[in-house]
């Protein structure tokens, strides 16, 4: 749960750690995640589940929240983002109160370009569709 994760001073990055790197942010392997449950908070149904999935030797099927149509040709990069400081909060709602990651805000070219203009961000098509 996110609110758990959050509540123990947990960044974003410490999960979803290419956020800061690439365009998009990584979800957490099953690996990541039992760097700290192996001997951690251990005993809750969705970590006895994920152990499972460790002692089995395979992902936790995450389930992509939020994404772009190819159809849009939308190039989303989250570094850029996070080095412009952009608070994850802003594209992703309120995350720190959410125990299942769901979609708190809808993204569109409206709302994009709202953003950009209010930062001063580049409102040139080609920053974001190839």
């Amino acid at each position: 749960p996110h609110n758990k994760h959050v509540a123990l001073d947990l960044a974003c990055v410490d999960c979803h750690s290419t956020v800061e790197t690439r365009s998009e942010a990584s979800l957490p392997s099953v690996t990541k995640c039992m760097l700290c449950h192996a001997k951690l908070a251990n005993d809750g149904p969705g970590v006895k589940l994920l152990i499972e999935y460790s002692e089995r030797g395979r992902e936790v099927p995450w389930r992509r929240v939020y994404s772009f149509t190819k159809e849009a040709h939308v190039v989303f990069r989250h570094a850029s983002h996070v080095r412009a400081g952009v608070a994850c909060e802003t594209c992703h709602g309120n995350v720190a109160e959410m125990t299942v990651a769901e979609r708190a805000v809808d993204h569109n070219m409206g709302t994009c370009l709202n953003c950009h203009r209010q930062s001063k961000a580049s409102e040139d098509c080609a920053a974001c569709h190839n």
